[in-house]
């Protein structure tokens, strides 16, 4: 049907493709003629640009002889007023020429220059005048240089003139040649964009033609196209009711492969769970048949795959069980009776049974509804001895082996209900050891553990049956007597501690020693369940070991009523405590010192009192320790530091102010700087400044003790060494430390007058201290007596109620008001 139609469509002449071919040849050769005689002309004018580099020889010949003539003027300035700045640009100018002279010898306008000889022979005379120029420079200043330099360019400027007048002459030819040929390029280039002009027009023509044919062809196409549609239209109908057909087919075989999926899948599932499950699992029928059991089950009671099969008899499969012998006989009838019985109630429940050999399985049962069951076991023997050791170091102590504060408390509540009950005596020794941190602290951590494992065998060695002891933390133990014992009987049994622990210690090749202190409390003096009885025993034990340690320690005491009473009143007086420096109680008194050598007022102590709104004067004996206990001393005594400083900063030089320091500030890291900025602060000098240290805070302190005092020194800051001569090792301290000076203690003033033996002490620490180079201080001069003899034993210094009590700041003032005071009182003693 289509080849008849295409037969009578008209046809393109024969003879015009041929001619289209040849001239889209002629015009391509055009365009590339075109575009190669372009080039051509882009040429010319890249070198026409070029030429026109050619004009700077005039500017660069110009440039030489106006430099020149300045360097001309550099000299005529020179010799009508020689300077160094004048010198200067003569040098200046000369360089600039003969960097220009080099550019004269260099490209275009070396060209120009070989042109004629005379250039060439300006260029030479130029070259020679500067280089018989250049080493006239530095002999300016000799008479006539200047003038020969200056006659040597003079002879030039004609020359140069000449040359300059050539090159002007020369750049006109070259602009005038550069402009005519620029002109010539340019209507060339006219007749060029015309004639590609034309070319386009006749390609633009040539298009449309060939423009014409495609879209006949095109037509042709569309007419073929269509009738092929026709026929597509139908196969396409044929092919969808084809592929319906298949679709159908295909969907009910995707059906069936899907279901046949999903059960493998739930097969393999549950063959996964059922197998890889921990516990061991069996399911039986109403008949007491095997449904299923999984690979654990096997495993836990010794079976094979065959003993197991689906529809075995659970009496066959129990014989089995016990023939494979991995399971105690007692063991497996005690949990064949415990099933039994849930089977028999038809109710679900979960139990666990352990044997004779330590092995425990527990079971979980659950009844189906058919009547038959499903009940899984897991041995538990592991969990259960983990739980078991969790237990036990859950109530018993790592290091010791001891039982801890909480299974010790659980048995001191079981005794109290059990033993008040029956009326019986129960004891409680609360046990802490003396000096345990020097040791842990200078043989180290590993040896105060081994230290503390020894105490806890010597204490098992000292308890009798029935008797616990623990270890409630740290160095704290806690023995707990069985009920029934005697008051007589608890103080026995700590005194037999206290020597048992007293005893020395070998320890990896050291040799340690510590004390025990013990505070005993009767179950006869708490009330109320056994709760609160246990926590009253627990605080009077506390109470008495308080008071152990307070008689001198390496000694026990029974808790007595008083003992609360007395830490009620700390409690309350330590409560106060905290309010005093909030609320203004706190106060700084001062105590005149006087120098003993020449008679004269030195300075005065600084002293902290507490009034109390309600308690009046708290003596600081105490309420300076319970500072130190509470850590208020840091703040206190820092505000005390503060107070006296300013306060001294307003006093007549050269009087000094001495400020105790306590053992705790001593220990603060920058402490040195701290005194620095207090002073700062305050005004003082720091030469006006005394701190007093205790032998405590030395032996309290860490190895920097020697460079704090000397931090101390270096900065002006004194330092004396307070309460001398109650402390051991004094002797060691005046050798290891660079103290100012030594306080002797008033103990040792106070019995001068009646005890030879005082009186030589403190004759040798004064001749002790004068040959060290350090100052002594007598404290407690409250007689006329005393101070002769403290004069008399050589110390410098005097201090105590006999000069004047501690008075405030205010009263202090009569000292410098009235300068004849302190004459008086020198004059009584006189």
């Amino acid at each position: 049907m289509l080849q008849p139609e295409a037969q009578h469509r008209p046809q393109p002449p024969a003879g015009l493709p041929r001619l289209q071919r040849f001239g889209f040849v002629i015009i391509i050769g055009v365009l590339v003629l075109v575009a190669a005689y372009v080039s051509v002309l882009i040429n010319q004018r890249q070198q026409s640009l070029t030429a026109v580099a050619r004009y700077n020889v005039t500017w660069l010949v110009s440039q030489g002889v106006i430099e020149v003539a300045r360097l001309q003027a550099a000299i005529a300035t020179y010799r009508a007023e020689a300077d160094e700045e004048a010198e200067e640009a003569v040098q200046l100018w000369l360089d600039i020429v003969a960097s220009r002279a080099q550019l004269l010898g260099g490209g275009e306008v070396a060209h120009f220059i070989r042109e004629d000889p005379e250039r060439m022979a300006t260029v030479a005379q130029l070259q020679r005048a500067l280089a018989a120029a250049q080493p006239l420079v530095a002999r300016l200043a000799e008479p006539g240089v200047a003038d020969r330099m200056l006659d040597a360019f003079a002879e030039l400027s004609p020359r140069l003139t000449r040359l300059v007048s050539a090159a002007y002459a020369h750049g006109n030819d070259l602009v005038s040649g550069d402009v005519q040929q620029l002109g010539e390029l340019y209507w060339t280039f006219i007749g060029v964009l015309v004639a590609l002009l034309l070319c386009c027009g006749g390609l633009i023509g040539t298009l449309a033609m060939h423009n014409r044919l495609i879209r006949n062809a095109h037509a042709e196409v569309q007419a073929l196209v269509q009738d092929l549609t026709r026929t597509g239209r139908q196969l396409a109908i044929a092919k969808e009711q084809t592929q319906e057909a298949m679709a159908e087919v295909q969907q009910q075989y995707r059906a069936l492969r899907l279901r046949d999926a999903e059960l493998r899948l739930q097969n393999d599932r549950f063959d996964a769970a059922l197998n890889n499950m921990s516990q061991a699992l069996c399911m039986a029928d109403a008949d007491r048949r095997l449904i299923v059991c999984n690979r654990r089950f096997l495993e836990l009671f010794g079976l094979a795959e065959a003993d197991a099969a689906a529809g075995t008899g659970l009496d066959l499969l129990m014989q089995s069980v016990r023939s494979a012998g991995r399971i105690d006989r007692a063991l497996l009838a005690a949990l064949g009776e415990a099933q039994s019985a849930l089977v028999a109630e038809d109710r679900a429940g979960s139990f666990w049974r352990e044997g004779a050999d330590g092995r425990a399985i527990a079971v979980s049962h659950r009844p189906m509804a058919d009547g038959g069951w499903l009940a899984t076991y897991e041995d538990i023997t592991e969990r259960r001895r983990v739980e078991a050791r969790i237990s036990y170091m859950a109530h018993h102590d790592e290091l010791t082996d001891l039982p801890n504060r909480l299974l010790f408390r659980e048995c001191m509540e079981a005794a109290l209900a059990g033993g008040r009950s029956r009326g019986q005596e129960l004891a409680l020794l609360f046990l802490d050891l003396d000096h345990f941190k020097d040791v842990n602290d200078t043989l180290g951590h590993p040896l105060g553990d081994a230290l503390l494992r020894d105490v806890a065998r010597r204490l098992r060695s000292c308890i009798r049956e029935g008797d616990l002891v623990a270890r409630l933390g740290g160095d704290e133990f806690a023995i707990l007597q069985a009920p029934g014992r005697s008051a007589e009987e608890a103080a026995d049994l700590a005194q037999r501690v206290v020597d048992v622990i007293c005893a020395p210690y070998e320890l990896l090749g050291y040799r340690a020693q510590v004390g025990a202190s013990i505070g005993i409390a009767l179950a006869e003096h708490v009330t109320g369940d056994a709760a609160a009885a246990a926590n009253q025993m627990l605080k009077h034990a506390d109470l008495a070991l308080y008071r152990a340690k307070a008689a001198g320690r390496r000694t026990w005491r029974f808790f007595e009523a008083s003992m609360a009473a007395d830490l009620e009143a700390r409690l309350a007086i330590e409560a106060d405590l905290r309010e005093a420096l909030p609320g203004n109680q706190l106060e700084v008194m001062y105590q005149p010192i006087f120098a003993l050598q020449t008679n004269r007022l030195s300075g005065f102590e600084a002293l902290l009192r507490w009034r109390h709104p309600v308690r009046g004067m708290v003596s600081p004996g105490v309420f300076i320790p319970l500072m130190e206990e509470t850590g208020l001393i840091e703040a206190v005594g820092r505000w005390v530091l503060e107070q006296a400083t300013r306060e001294a900063a307003t006093w007549p030089a050269p009087l000094k102010v001495a400020v105790n320091l306590s053992p705790l500030q001593f220990r603060a890291a920058d402490i040195a700087t701290s005194m620095l900025h207090v002073l700062s602060q305050s005004g003082l000098a720091p030469g006006r400044l005394e701190l007093e240290i205790t032998e405590s805070a030395l032996l309290q302190s860490d190895g920097g003790v020697a460079e704090v005092l000397q931090a101390f020194r270096s900065t002006g800051i004194r330092t004396s060494l307070d309460d001398f001569g109650t402390r051991y090792s004094s002797l060691s301290y005046l050798l290891s430390f660079p103290f100012d000076k030594i306080k002797i203690d008033q103990s040792f003033v106070r019995d001068m007058a009646t005890r030879a033996e005082s009186v030589a002490i403190v004759t040798s620490v004064a001749h002790l201290a004068n040959q060290l180079g350090m100052a002594t201080t007598a404290e407690g001069v409250e007689t006329a007596e005393q101070l002769r003899r403290v004069r008399e034993a050589g110390c410098t210094e005097a201090q105590g109620y006999f000069f004047g009590p501690p008075e405030s700041a205010t009263e202090l003032r009569r000292w410098f008001d009235e300068p004849s005071r302190s004459d008086r009182i020198l004059q009584a003693v006189l």
